[in-house]
């Protein structure tokens, strides 16, 4: 083979092996990067809402910033007894209704408890469960028993913080030592807020906790760190929003190199 056609050889690889790597990167899920934090299923009156938007450590270029967290559910405990007190159901249920499989005829006592928040142990004890319904049954043939009751509403609180005091360790690694509270809201009955009073250069935190309408109160989220207009967050953006033009711009770089390269060589084998 001649030292020309070694070169177009080495040359096609260089191009196929670039177009590759930018293809490969262009299908990467980046969108799917997300640190999942460790939640507790196990809490007292109930686990903390889980934080959905912004990430930890987020960078924003804007002094507005919308908060974003899951649902908390809640649930209940529907018991059948007859007349003679033996317990003929009893199932466990997220909605406010509930139906039986179908019972005898006969005389039933319903009995619904309220289980709490999600992760609450409050189901654990029937005698620590709040009732919430009695209701007597009478059928005169073989059937199914259906109950509906008010909801257990849920509501959210949100903590905004300002991170000060800050220190570093022998690693270089920056932490928060203090925070002071900027703007709490309650009573949330959506599960999204937005607030547009941050001060531009500054890092904050923001936590989460739910209120159930029987007074119990869950636990706080973990703390999440959001940074207002800072210099690393512009690469971000531009690569988050733009990123199809900045690889058709790689991928035309790359071509251009190479056609250079290869002229190079063909003038100089002239």
């Amino acid at each position: 083979m001649s030292s020309r056609s070694t070169i177009w050889v080495r040359d096609a690889l260089v191009i196929t092996f670039s177009f590759y790597v930018v293809f490969s990167l262009s299908l990467a899920p980046w969108n799917d990067l997300i640190i999942e934090s460790d939640i507790s299923n196990s809490c007292n009156e109930g686990c903390a809402p889980s934080l959905v938007f912004p990430d930890d450590g987020y960078y924003h270029y804007t002094d507005t910033v919308e908060f974003e967290w899951a649902p908390v559910l809640v649930g209940y405990r529907h018991i059948v007894v007859d007349s003679e007190g033996e317990v003929r159901y009893e199932g466990n249920v997220t909605d406010n209704e509930s139906q039986t499989s179908r019972l005898p005829s006969g005389n039933y006592t319903s009995s619904i408890y309220y289980t709490g928040m999600s992760g609450s142990s409050l189901g654990a004890d029937i005698e620590e469960m709040p009732l919430l319904l009695t209701l007597q049954h009478t059928t005169t043939t073989a059937s199914k028993l259906t109950v509906n009751w008010p909801l257990v509403t849920v509501t959210y609180s949100l903590n905004i913080n300002i991170n000060e005091q800050v220190s570093t360790d022998k690693y270089d690694t920056t932490y928060f030592d203090s925070f002071t509270l900027i703007h709490q809201v309650d009573n949330l009955e959506e599960t999204k807020y937005t607030y547009s009073d941050f001060v531009r250069g500054e890092t904050y935190s923001w936590t989460v906790y739910a209120v159930d309408s029987e007074g119990y109160t869950s636990e706080y989220s973990e703390f999440r760190d959001v940074n207002i207009d800072t210099t690393k967050f512009l690469a971000f953006e531009l690569f988050n929003d733009w990123e199809v033009p900045f690889i058709l711009l790689g991928v035309l770089m790359v071509i251009a190199l190479q056609a250079g390269v290869f002229l190079a060589r063909e003038e100089r084998d002239d």
